[in-house]
């Protein structure tokens, strides 16, 4: 036997879990002060409700990972949280609407392996359903931004709209596949205008498609003078003018040529990049899909939906370098005093001061080098004479200063290590 991991697939060690729990914590904590409710669907599921969305052709069908139980039913794992979602709906049609909800939970995909795109992987995603509005996609946008900005990532999001790039399209007489003209657009940025040329050539004369690529990278005012009664240049212009008043747009920029899952999306669609560009690959996405729901419950009542979500295996790729130190804040050393040092311990877990008490044998060195070595920034070393006179003395590793304070006095240990550590 060969001990290994399989491709695609990988252990996290814990400075690489402090920064993933970093990252999952600030989402977390703004997805719910946005409104939005946990959820947390099977990752197993009937591969026919799996490849409901896309159909057995799709692509990302192909990567679904399929298996059968013992009563031979025909299975799969989830390869999104947007499918399981819609199911989580029809079986739960009493559900006051709008519901917001987050959902944070490994996936798996069958695809190819590269930076920042794994096999088995997390999403972190927000959806709503049950709201057409236009305010709800510019809060989602608001939402990205706040959360991404947290991070210390500077976000650029491109926006389009696919009823804009059906209008276009439409313009030029093209009334024969749409779907798979928009899928090459999608590519632009990804291939040459070579390719580019040669993969529309195949729906396309070379005039329509040279005019169709000069179109797709027309600003939007140049756009509206071109279709005026286009819902899709409405959608952009009204998205526009309530992002400015929030001050948003320059965290925006206006992408026509975006088209992003074809199909599924119906509106509004939008991906996030990197605005240094020192990473290349979408960091997250999203869009508005009022049919998915709709067709899936198929109960004669419309679900309008827009989501997003967050990619964590890419964004902790972009953040891979910064400083992600250990959660525990203090390290106490007992000598011969563990008694007193375990209920200090526990007074300062009750104030949120993560602690750990250091229960091997008692060699201050080694206890030094441990807490050194796991980047633990404070260490207290607690004997009888600390207990005798009342104090104690805190190192702080990070700056080589130390602080003498009352050991009756677990309050001002917490004051210390809070607002020396910001």
């Amino acid at each position: 036997m060969v001990i290994r991991n399989l491709k695609g697939v990988t252990d996290f060690d814990p400075a690489t879990m402090n920064l993933r729990n970093r990252v999952t914590d600030t989402l977390r904590r703004n997805f719910e002060l946005y409104g939005f409710q946990p959820l947390d669907t099977a990752q197993l599921n009937y591969r026919d409700l799996l490849t409901y969305k896309y159909g057995e052709s799709a692509e990302i069908v192909k990567e679904i990972y399929s298996l059968s139980d013992q009563g031979e039913r025909d299975l799969g794992l989830r390869f999104d949280l947007t499918v399981p979602f819609c199911k989580y709906i029809a079986l739960n049609r009493s559900l006051k609407l709008p519901f917001k909800r987050y959902e944070i939970g490994k996936v798996f995909r069958n695809g190819p392996v590269k930076a920042g795109r794994l096999r088995e992987f997390v999403q972190c995603d927000v959806d709503v359903v049950g709201d057409g509005s236009r305010q709800i996609e510019v809060e989602l946008l608001e939402l990205a931004i706040n959360c991404y900005l947290q991070l210390g990532i500077k976000p650029e999001i491109e926006i389009g709209n696919r009823q804009l790039l059906v209008g276009i399209i439409e313009q030029l007489g093209v009334t024969n596949h749409h779907d798979a003209i928009i899928s090459v657009l999608d590519k632009i940025k990804k291939i040459t205008p070579a390719e580019m040329m040669t993969e529309l050539g195949k729906y396309l004369s070379t005039d329509v498609a040279t005019t169709l690529l000069q179109r797709v990278q027309l600003d939007l005012s140049a756009l509206a003078q071109l279709l005026p009664n286009n819902a899709g240049v409405v959608a952009v212009q009204e998205l526009w003018t309530e992002l400015s008043a929030l001050g948003l747009t320059q965290y925006c920029r206006f992408n026509p040529a975006l088209a992003r899952g074809l199909n599924v999306y119906t509106g509004t669609v939008w991906e996030v990049f990197d605005a240094t560009h020192h990473y290349a690959s979408s960091l997250g996405g999203g869009g508005r899909y009022d049919n998915i729901i709709t067709n899936f419950v198929n109960n004669g009542v419309a679900y309008p939906a827009v989501g997003m979500s967050f990619g964590l295996e890419p964004i902790t790729a972009l953040l891979a370098n910064t400083t992600n130190p250990n959660p525990t804040q203090l390290l106490i050393v007992p000598l011969g005093t563990t008694a007193v040092c375990h209920q200090l311990a526990n007074q300062l877990r009750g104030a949120g001061i993560a602690t750990m008490l250091w229960t091997a044998k008692p060699k201050v060195g080694k206890a030094l080098e441990y807490a050194a070595a796991t980047q633990i920034r404070y260490v207290t070393v607690i004997g009888d004479n600390e207990v005798t006179n009342g104090q104690i003395t805190v190192k702080d590793l990070t700056t080589g200063t130390a602080a003498t304070l009352a050991l009756k006095d677990p309050q001002g240990l917490v004051k210390y290590l809070t607002t020396t550590n910001k």
